[in-house]
């Protein structure tokens, strides 16, 4: 693919997409894009048969472009049966709330020996997982890679303690609307990885892959012991996961 392409994607999604193409998974394939939408030209250059992406943000349904559609439907009951090969998802599903339901009607729209390919984080339970998005009236982009808060901080305070904390840094206005949009925004499941490794190895799904994709970091002895108790999960290290997943039946 020509590279000037690949210019306008964010570096996750390119990095996700260049690991499909090694794979072989988009070339003459039916392709449905959970959450987000992959521009046009690209999925030309990808050689698909068909594009269709699903997100419940989308204002409205696109009118159908060639072989490509944007669609304002949700994974949870999106209808379409039998109809693709390949599902790709980048950084969608830990958006999905209800992902238990969304992965099994994945399943079910996929034809038989189809594939999933998703790249999701960060994760609820690493250490930036308050996934912070937040855009100050000067413009000023506060997100979960340069927000001033402690690491775990979204899983060791509560909400009212999170403002206290974001006080020191920011105004009180920002705080608040910080810590009230981490602990109660639905644009995020809050699932654990425990919780993701559950819901995809109980699915009827082939677990092809399931890893780490960015690199851990570990919680001190005494945090992840707290942690551990507080929320009787196990890890909290894991920043991101790549999954591939196959309908073998």
């Amino acid at each position: 693919m020509d590279n000037t392409i690949f210019m306008q994607l964010p570096i996750w999604q390119k990095n996700h997409i260049e690991v499909c193409v090694e794979k072989e998974l988009f070339k003459g394939k039916k392709v449905l894009e959970v959450g987000g939408s992959t521009p046009y030209e690209i999925t030309q250059a990808l050689e698909v048969e068909s594009w269709t992406a699903i997100d419940p943000v989308f204002k409205q349904d696109l009118e159908p472009y060639h072989n490509y559609r944007l669609l304002k439907r949700s994974v949870l009951d999106f209808g379409e049966e039998d109809e693709f090969d390949f599902i790709f998802a980048t950084n969608s599903f830990e958006h999905i709330n209800g992902f238990d339901k969304g992965i099994e009607n994945m399943y079910r729209i996929l034809k038989k020996g189809g594939l999933l390919s998703a790249l999701l984080g960060p994760i609820w339970s690493c250490y930036k997982g308050n996934h912070s998005w937040y855009r100050t009236k000067e413009n000023e982009m506060v997100d979960f890679n340069n927000i001033k808060l402690p690491p775990w901080a979204h899983l060791i305070y509560s909400q009212e303690e999170m403002k206290e904390i974001l006080l020191e840094n920011y105004s009180h206005e920002i705080a608040q609307d910080i810590s009230r949009w981490i602990f109660n925004t639905d644009f995020l499941n809050r699932l654990f990885y425990d919780d993701y490794r559950q819901i995809v190895f109980s699915s009827k799904f082939e677990i092809l892959e399931f890893r780490d994709w960015h690199t851990s970091k570990f919680p001190s002895n005494d945090l992840q012991t707290f942690l551990e108790n507080k929320y009787n999960k196990r890890n909290f290290s894991t920043v991101s996961i790549k999954m591939l997943l196959k309908k073998s039946n």
